[in-house]
């Protein structure tokens, strides 16, 4: 049995609103990290997934239970954990080595081991020849090197990683996922373990020793899952497949119940207090394209067809079943009467039905009816703000707003003032669709 270097124990993370209120965003999870071996923590957006390593590794301390590094209870920041953050986090104003060197800023070194210490991490990950480069003049891989470079010059026994692929083209990110399992793999690096959040399944099957499964509302561990394959992996073996498929229904159990959500028809309001996911009505709609070629169609073989990550591919499944137009029964997604209408439909057609449909979902039928209460023309943004974080606690308002009206300018059911932050207009369906000049029934390509 390998040596256990961290120890995560009934681990919860909650935070005080207004109204005494509560916000619960990690519950009751404990978690092991042992020496030689990569732990991928996955999850549905919104799990705490990036909270929770941030727990693990000392820059937020829980609400409730402990972390122990080598049976010590951490307190403060783990010096022997570092991380690589998804957004690179460089400072523009100094060059790569002044960068990696600011790792070492609080070190006992003299000048002559931190610049030896700089320099053997610059070959290790590839950046020779770029010492004097400022990151304005770097490539966003190479950018990423750079951060890889930081986090490792403290020599590490942990690296611990925030979706440090997820800003990377495809290509980029395939070939940064195999040298930093390289630099796992040689063993005269002091990286015993690595401890990473990965949106994709694919990543973590690719990278992980074991594989962490997270749910959310609040974030807790559903599943832990050992993964054997040996390195270099292959995404076409079938046992690569198969602990793929397997993660796939897990985390579809947890985003997508069994149980259809039935989205009441216009103009009754939504009862179920549920957030609409962060995708484009273009994506949604493109959905209704594919399933109308396809006819119904497993979420896996969907996923492959359109060549898009899993879990996003769920919520872009999920907007189109919170609007009736697909249901999706055990894993799969077919569409129904109500998606085959809105597809059929000219432009006019469209918005009024989708005018129609939105008003049945709490999020609109919220805000329409804000616009009633107030018999003002506008509403400031930062009234509906405050109420979306009350009633969606596990969601970030601004980013929850924004999905909405991109919904509801399409819908003409109210639009949106960047500049003076107001929301106006459209509130009753008739006049929304008189203000559209008639269009001759053509079938657009594509939705906002």
């Amino acid at each position: 049995m390998s040596v256990l270097l961290l120890e995560a124990k009934h681990i919860g993370q909650h935070f005080e609103l207004a109204g005494g209120k509560t916000l619960e965003i990690l519950q009751d999870n404990c978690l092991e990290v042992r020496e030689h071996e990569v732990v991928a923590i996955l999850g549905p957006s919104g799990c705490g997934k990036s909270t929770l390593l941030r727990v693990l590794i000392g820059l937020q301390t829980p609400s409730s239970g402990e972390v122990f590094y080598r049976g010590q209870p951490i307190v403060g920041l783990n010096p022997r954990a570092s991380l690589v953050f998804q957004d690179f986090a460089l400072f523009p104003w100094l060059s790569v080595q002044q960068n990696i060197a600011m790792g070492l800023t609080n070190l006992p070194l003299t000048d002559a081991e931190r610049d030896e210490q700089v320099r053997k991490v610059i070959d290790l990950v590839g950046l020779e020849g770029f010492e004097e480069a400022y990151p304005r003049e770097l490539s966003g891989g190479m950018k990423q090197r750079v951060g890889i470079a930081r986090a490792l010059v403290v020599k590490p026994e942990i690296l611990c990683m925030d979706e440090p692929f997820s800003a990377l083209d495809v290509m980029t990110a395939e070939t940064l996922r195999n040298e930093v399992i390289d630099i796992y793999s040689d063993k005269t690096t002091p990286v015993n373990s690595i401890l990473m959040i990965t949106h994709s399944i694919a990543e973590a099957v690719f990278m992980g020793t074991r594989i962490v499964v997270m749910e959310a509302h609040p974030g807790r561990i559903e599943s832990i899952l050992d993964n054997p394959l040996p390195y270099p992996r292959d995404e076409h073996d079938p046992e690569f497949q198969k602990l793929s498929q397997k993660i796939h229904g897990i985390i579809t159990r947890s985003v997508i119940p069994d149980a259809p959500i039935v989205t009441p028809s216009a103009p009754q309001p939504a009862n179920p207090l549920q957030a609409i996911p962060n995708v484009s009505l273009v994506t949604t709609i493109g959905l209704l394209e594919i399933l109308e070629n396809e006819g119904g169609m497993e979420l896996f073989t969907l996923a492959k067809l359109v060549d898009k990550e899993f879990t996003q591919l769920l919520l872009v499944v999920k907007a189109a079943e919170l609007l009736g137009w697909v249901e999706t029964p055990g894993q799969r997604v077919q569409m129904t009467d109500r998606g085959r209408k809105f597809l059929a439909g000219d432009v006019n057609a469209r918005k009024r039905l989708l005018n129609e449909q939105l008003r049945g979902i709490f999020v609109f039928d919220l805000i329409v009816r804000m616009f009633k209460q107030t018999e003002e023309p506008e509403l400031d943004e930062e009234i509906v703000l405050g109420e979306l974080a009350m009633l969606f606690p596990f969601e970030r308002p601004r980013r929850l707003l924004r999905t909405a009206v991109a919904w509801a300018r399409y819908a003409e059911l109210f639009k949106y003032n960047s500049n003076r932050k107001v929301l106006y207009g459209f509130t009753d369906p008739k006049a929304a669709v008189a203000t559209s000049p008639p269009a001759a029934p053509v079938k657009p390509e594509t939705g906002p």
